[in-house]
């Protein structure tokens, strides 16, 4: 009886790399619209005169 050899076909390594890169951007996107830079308001100036904390290094002893 004659054997046959059945080779399976190999996935190419560009296509698992696009999503890869495609899955990045993706996150990327998600961390820009959910953690908005704008939101911080820290370097206005309060309108009321009013004096704000500076948070302060620590000591070094």
């Amino acid at each position: 009886m004659a054997e046959i050899n059945i080779e399976r076909k190999k996935t190419p390594v560009w296509r698992w790399l696009l999503i890869l890169i495609l899955l990045a951007l993706i996150a990327w996107a998600v961390y820009e619209f959910a953690y908005d830079k704008e939101d911080n308001d820290f370097d206005e100036v309060p309108a009321t005169g009013m004096v704000t904390l500076v948070p302060q290094a620590p000591l070094l002893t």
